[in-house]
């Protein structure tokens, strides 16, 4: 386990010659905030800095804080506001950086739900807990991996962290998937008084489905590092119990922790604790998919990729491409009918008589809306607030 001394020392090396291009979702509050003030103050503000969130008044705080290089072009600190809990709003976000951003170097992603007496379902339909510690996070790789594959092509570095709860070898459930069964279970008059199953599911859920996330993506594209890391406790407004200074790490702290984590390991997949250390790591071959037989007993064992052995991970190869396949379905459906959301109980409703359909008719329906309409079409656009620099 490194000391904290050991972290800041190794995080310190980290200088590269290039403006690098940092993305945080979640960046506006907690560790995610701390994170991005530390990379700030690590790369001096030479570099470009998306804050990415909803409290546009935090994030102007946040910014005004970062130092600002002077004789030096390219760097920027900027905040793109975005709803976590809408996957029309990320989208639309995510498409607005494609569009002048020619490569992303860091993809930080922290937002999270920690309600455990709360299970609510956002205007999409989805499970609160789950639309942002899972559903808006894999939407954000989907959406920007294209340009961190392009950092990679210029010989950069090009990363994506998760920080949720890594190295606990959740088992990916694949029964009530998106947690509707959970929800509808909840007496409601009870709602927000006490502990919450549906609540706690949804929290519990989002750690496992990360590492089947990141598992997936890291195979897909073998030349890119994907973590999934753990904060442990830290002292931030959004902590569900606060266990007193004793127990909890300070937010500074936990931030540099989770840097060491961030700027080590090139490509594959890495499973993290608190302190950033390495619990397992695997490096995807290309040709990973011919290696994997999804007949043999090995690919239904959780714990296990491509047939090696992850300790702390929850996945099996089974369980993720269910996973990804119920996901990518999800969000496809949420995509056709994007334009209509707006909290309407009959889309809502039409919503999921669909996605209670079979695979290959969901599959089907969103393939013909597709090709007659943008994939993009939504109401909801990302704000936007930019606020320094020379670019």
């Amino acid at each position: 386990m490194p000391t904290l001394a050991i972290a800041k020392a190794s995080n310190l090396s980290f200088s590269p010659s290039y403006i690098p291009v940092a993305v945080f979702a979640g960046g506006t509050s907690g560790v995610g905030q701390a994170m991005a003030e530390a990379f700030a103050r690590q790369t001096d503000g030479r570099a470009h800095i998306i804050l990415v969130g909803r409290n546009a008044s935090a994030a102007a705080s946040t910014l005004a804080g970062f130092p600002k290089p002077k004789g030096a072009d390219g760097w920027a600190h900027e905040f793109v506001e975005c709803d976590a809990t809408s996957m029309a709003s990320v989208r639309a976000m995510c498409a607005g950086l494609r569009g002048r951003l020619t490569h992303i170097n860091f993809l930080v992603m922290t937002a999270g739900a920690n309600s455990m007496v709360e299970c609510g379902e956002t205007a999409e339909g989805l499970d609160h807990h789950l639309s942002i510690r899972y559903y808006s996070r894999y939407t954000y790789v989907k959406e920007l991996v294209t340009l961190l594959g392009a950092a990679r092509d210029k010989g950069q570095d090009a990363r994506v962290i998760s920080v949720l709860g890594a190295g606990f070898g959740m088992t990916i459930a694949t029964d009530d998937l998106g947690l509707e069964k959970a929800r509808r279970g909840t007496i409601g008059f009870l709602k927000g008084a006490m502990l919450s199953f549906a609540a706690l599911k949804g929290m519990v859920r989002g750690v496992a489905y990360n590492d089947g996330m990141l598992a997936h993506f890291a195979a897909q594209h073998p030349d890119l590092a994907f973590t999934h890391i753990h904060p442990g406790q830290v002292d931030t407004p959004g902590a569900v119990l606060y266990m007193g200074w004793l127990l909890s790490a300070r937010m500074d702290d936990c931030a540099q922790y989770m840097l060491y984590g961030l700027f080590d390991g090139a490509r594959g997949l890495f499973i993290r604790n608190q302190h950033g250390d390495v619990v397992s790591a695997h490096i995807c071959q290309s040709d990973h998919a011919a290696q994997v037989d999804a007949k043999s007993s090995i690919a239904h064992k959780a714990g296990v990729l491509h047939g090696v052995p992850m300790k702390g991970y929850g996945g099996s190869d089974t369980t993720v491409k269910m996973l990804v396949e119920y996901t990518e379905r999800v969000l496809g459906v949420i995509e056709c009918f994007a334009s209509q959301i707006s909290g309407s109980g009959r889309v809502v409703t039409k919503m999921r008589k669909l996605l209670g359909s079979s695979v290959a008719r969901a599959s089907n329906e969103i393939r013909t809306w597709r090709a007659g309409r943008s994939p993009l079409a939504s109401n909801s656009k990302a704000s936007m607030t930019i606020t320094t620099g020379p670019k």
